[in-house]
């Protein structure tokens, strides 16, 4: 890929989860069950699907495959094997945990995140006017989070330092939102806060790309009635 199409200098990959309905078969539905909450026979069998896309092209170039009831999260760790060094990964709150950045810088690659609102780091108050950054430092959880084992826990560094960015969204008529950014992109000559902040907003190509795929080829409900064929099926609409 030639430096025109790169983010100052790098290839940015975009993670992001969704989920695809199958025919109701005996074999679907043991391989991925229907929502807890309908009465058997009512509904249909889906899968929960993670992808990373190429942000320059929107081409798929991986993808990870579980039940509904998976978390973003288990979806993701088994996509980190799929990134390049040098790769900077985006991804909305639900992959911004401490575990997963630190997973992730271990592969030479750093993240943009948006902060997870359950992540609570004093920041200045006030609308911004400008460069609206620090660096603050991150302590590891003090108990193990779910899907780790303990010895991956305790290989966890004490702290990290990451750079959490934060800016306002202010639509007329609606509540004004506060957006708050967990990068580990930590030099700030090479990338400013206005370029992390475009690229931020440039993650809602992936839902496009995901929503093309489901409605406009129809991936959002497949034909195939076997778990080994719904597999081959979604990487079909990939590949396409």
């Amino acid at each position: 890929m030639t430096t025109e199409y790169l983010w100052c200098g790098r290839n940015v990959k975009v993670i992001d989860g969704s989920t695809v309905s199958m025919p109701d078969t005996v074999e679907n539905q043991k391989a991925y069950p229907q929502p807890s909450s309908q009465k058997p026979g009512c509904g249909f069998p889906i899968a929960k699907i993670g992808v990373i896309f190429s942000l320059a092209t929107g081409a798929a170039v991986a993808l990870a495959i579980d039940v509904l009831n998976t978390h973003d999260i288990k979806l993701a760790r088994k996509l980190y094997q799929f990134l390049n060094p040098l790769d900077i990964l985006l991804g909305d709150r639900a992959f911004c945990a401490y575990a997963d950045i630190v997973a992730v810088k271990k592969l030479n690659c750093d993240v943009v995140f948006r902060k997870h609102q359950a992540r609570i780091t004093s920041m200045q108050k006030g609308k911004i006017v400008g460069a609206c950054d620090k660096l603050v430092t991150w302590f590891k959880p003090k108990k193990c989070p779910k899907g780790l084992s303990k010895d991956e826990f305790d290989a966890l560094p004490l702290t990290i330092t990451v750079r959490e960015i934060y800016y306002y969204i202010v639509v007329p008529g609606f509540r004004t939102e506060r957006v708050s950014l967990i990068t580990t992109l930590l030099n700030t000559t090479i990338y400013s806060t206005l370029e992390i902040v475009g690229l931020y907003g440039k993650r809602w190509d992936v839902e496009l790309d995901l929503r093309h795929i489901k409605t406009t080829l129809g991936m959002d409900v497949l034909r195939c009635k076997t778990p080994s064929m719904v597999r081959k099926e979604i990487y079909v609409y990939l590949l396409a």
